[in-house]
């Protein structure tokens, strides 16, 4: 599995000159970790955003294995192919933390036992007696931790990950 970037540009106003970034050529591969870098408002989450097929490059393309995802459609890639760990967690705060990753699974037609989704809540630190709470009532770091578990469940290659561990401690951070 590759995903590579192909001359991608992006940019807010009408002008191509005023530029977020432009002529990115990378390629990321199956197995390996990534890490973008920059000062903030450099443009990090916008391509994030466009590597998770949440938007499109103004220029140039995105292809998973030498495929354009913009032409196999951005919803079946984002379904079928990436999961997205958000800042914000984007966790839906009426349900519980399993209702969250049992939803995610649902919506991407993807079948797991309750055991392999409380087995990934206890490897990343959430107790049996926090599954079943409502995520409004779970720490920051708590929720952060149902969106990693969300987005491992999903067993998909592609995890794209926004300062996946902003809000945990340093342990919890290692592990």
């Amino acid at each position: 599995m590759t995903l590579t970037t192909t001359d991608i540009g992006y940019w807010y106003s009408n002008n191509p000159e005023d530029y977020l970034f432009k002529e990115v050529n990378l390629t990321f591969e199956k197995g390996k970790v990534y890490a973008i870098l920059g000062q903030s408002g450099s443009g990090k989450t916008t391509f994030l955003s466009l590597l998770a097929g949440l938007d499109s490059p103004k220029a140039g393309q995105i292809s998973l294995n030498d495929q354009d995802i913009a032409k196999g459609g951005l919803t079946n890639y984002r379904k079928n192919a990436v999961s997205t760990i958000f800042q914000a967690y984007n966790l839906f705060p009426y349900m519980t933390a399993r209702q969250n990753v049992e939803t995610a699974l649902d919506i991407s037609n993807i079948s797991s036992t309750a055991q392999d989704v409380e087995q990934l809540f206890q490897e990343v630190g959430i107790s049996k007696d926090l599954i079943d709470k409502p995520v409004l009532q779970l720490s920051g770091g708590q929720q952060q931790r149902v969106a990693i578990v969300r987005a491992l469940a999903s067993g998909h290659d592609i995890i794209i990950a926004d300062e996946p561990t902003g809000n945990l401690d340093e342990e919890t951070t290692k592990d």
